[in-house]
């Protein structure tokens, strides 16, 4: 398996989460393991240079009304934003958040990918579709790189076909690594299917 030298994506805890999720699942083996999350971060550094380069999918959906439809388009550019943040400024933010809470608690990069995550939960709730169902939004082209390479290197490193038996584990891995990276990125089972089937 061929990978350059990842950069450090995930902070501590975030690998720690990545490990238990494949603890969890019954996925790999410690020296797997070790190599899946360095293609991961890897992986992850390029989808968020890719991703920043390109529009966002539009929603296929429609919303109930004029200013839920505007707020899920605020809350998705502010996300945007936040995940574009510079090093310095993102530490600079946090520390503020640190500095000024009354009940003293910290904010690190943890909290921020929690805020993220809560935030996409919300621009979705805004939007559906008229039968009140819901309806993902399109995978990008950034989207659909990302998850395709992160299936190789699921491939690779743990040897089974991340299709096989209906997408899972993998499905149920790839959406706890979009939760633990605080990533907007819509995983609905069939529209994985295509890209996972070609894998393997």
């Amino acid at each position: 398996m061929t990978r350059f030298l990842a950069p450090r994506y995930f902070s501590p805890e975030q690998i720690g989460a990545v490990e238990r999720a494949l603890t969890e699942l019954s996925i790999g083996d410690e020296e797997g393991v070790r190599i899946f999350i360095i293609a991961l971060e890897y992986e992850l550094a390029e989808y968020e240079k890719y991703a920043s380069d390109q529009e966002p999918p539009e929603m296929q959906t429609k919303a109930p009304d004029p200013e839920l439809a505007a707020l899920s388009r605020d809350l998705l550019q502010a996300l945007t934003q936040i995940k574009q943040l510079p090093a310095e400024s993102r530490r600079w933010m946090l520390e503020r958040l640190s500095t000024e809470d009354m009940f003293d608690r910290r904010h690190d990069q943890a909290y921020l990918d929690a805020v993220t995550t809560q935030l996409a939960r919300i621009a979705e709730a805004c939007v559906c579709s008229t039968s009140d169902q819901h309806i993902i939004a399109e995978l990008g082209e950034a989207e659909k790189h990302f998850i395709g390479v992160v299936a190789e290197a699921y491939f690779e490193c743990f040897e089974t076909a991340p299709g096989k038996n209906g997408g899972e584990p993998f499905i149920s891995l790839l959406q706890r690594v979009v939760e633990i990276s605080g990533l907007d990125i819509p995983l609905e089972k069939s529209r994985l299917e295509p890209i996972l089937s070609t894998i393997g």
